[in-house]
């Protein structure tokens, strides 16, 4: 076998999800907002996984060259990139379906406050972790002035709003956390764009027609050549024509295994077709099949079974982690040099760390995710009752 296969992918896919069948994994998720999708829900902990997979592969040319690149493989290139583009519509369906449902008005000190404590405390674990291991790496020396260091420390615990960079001589830090930490920055340019998107959805007759010209305007600019970023923005703004389309109830009414196999096709096209998936015509390709699943579609229950929901509640730890579960395990000798010996090798080595991953995942998000939100819901409680 070679390690580009793609059954590989399938095969840890499957066992993973038969790992999140026991029922120490009940433990996972948070309490329902009323308005959550399933199938959304479900989708996110695929979403993880795939980036995952796609770093698992990079692995493999980076413990025998150093290399850190997208792997030579379209499918192990895609499978990552198209993961991501979901999470950017994911985000843009949910934080415009709130402003929808609130017609507009915007508690942007609750909102920040709320992706704070939602995001912080397993970033903070994870980029902790990451500044222990690099300083283990050099020697467990200061090799840097310590104004120096406190300022790589710093932008890197900055919660993915500033690129990361090399700490204390260390160079190559970035791949100790995967480099996933970079999606973080749009996330956040998102979060501080919406007070003035909000103007627009003060009126139902607005919110529609303002999110298709959003998702048009950003799609012409990334046409133009403009830059990358702007086809990173279409994908949030296809997410928020998602969510003004469920809103008015503008959704196909087939079956759902009509809809699946809609989504499916189509994301067929796309890994069949498609080089990168960080171009514009994919980002809508990509918008198609997540207006199936809005409009119903569940990957033929897929999405919607116990298993995958759970890997969804702890899609976010699974997403941060993976660099370091990499990292750790691989830098283990034996385990090195066992997954050198046959592509084979690399694949059980990967199903391993995953494995590890997910355990570690649901770890962290009952010790650490969960409690930060309900810190945060706590602290914005007293606030307002003080207030």
């Amino acid at each position: 076998m070679s390690v580009y296969d793609i059954w590989p992918a399938f095969a840890c896919t499957v066992l993973l999800l038969l790992l999140a069948r026991l029922p120490v994994f009940g433990r996972a998720g948070f309490a329902s907002t009323g308005f959550r999708v399933s199938s959304i829900d479900g989708a996110r902990g695929f979403l993880a996984l795939g980036v995952a997979l796609h770093h698992s592969v990079i692995y493999y040319q980076f413990i025998r060259t150093g290399l850190w690149a997208a792997p030579p493989s379209q499918f192990y290139t895609l499978i990552g990139q198209v993961c991501v583009s979901f999470f950017f519509i994911i985000t843009g369906y949910l934080f415009w379906g709130k402003i929808i449902r609130a017609k507009g008005l915007l508690d942007f000190p609750k909102l920040m406050m709320g992706r704070f404590f939602r995001l912080g405390p397993v970033y903070f674990f994870t980029i902790g972790l990451a500044v222990f291991i690099a300083f283990y790496r050099v020697g467990g020396q200061l090799n840097v002035a310590p104004e120096a260091y406190f300022l790589q420390v710093a932008n890197n615990l900055a919660l993915g709003f500033f690129p990361l960079v090399d700490m204390n001589g260390d160079t190559g830090s970035y791949t100790i956390v995967a480099g996933v930490t970079w999606t973080l920055r749009y996330e956040w340019y998102f979060y501080f764009a919406l007070p003035v998107l909000a103007l627009f959805a003060r009126s139902n007759g607005k919110h529609l027609p303002f999110a298709i010209f959003l998702a048009v305007f950003c799609t012409v600019f990334a046409l133009m050549g403009a830059g990358p970023d702007w086809t990173l923005f279409t994908l949030f703004a296809l997410g928020m024509v998602c969510a003004s389309l469920e809103f008015e109830d503008v959704l196909l009414k087939l079956p759902p295994a009509a809809l699946s196999s809609i989504g499916i096709a189509v994301l067929v096209m796309i890994f069949w077709t498609c080089s990168t998936a960080y171009q514009p015509g994919v980002a809508v390709l990509a918008g198609v099949v997540f207006y199936m699943l809005v409009s119903g579609a569940t990957l033929f229950g897929l999405l919607t079974a116990k298993p995958s929901v759970r890997l969804g509640d702890i899609s976010y730890g699974i997403y941060l982690l993976q660099g370091p579960a990499l990292y750790l395990v691989f830098a283990i000798g034996p385990v090195r040099r066992f997954t050198q010996i046959s592509d084979a090798g690399h694949w059980v080595v990967v199903f391993g760390t995953l494995a590890l991953l997910v355990v570690s995942a649901l770890a962290v998000h009952i010790f650490i995710e969960r409690p930060g939100v309900q810190l945060g819901k706590a602290i914005d409680l007293r606030v307002n009752a003080t207030g």
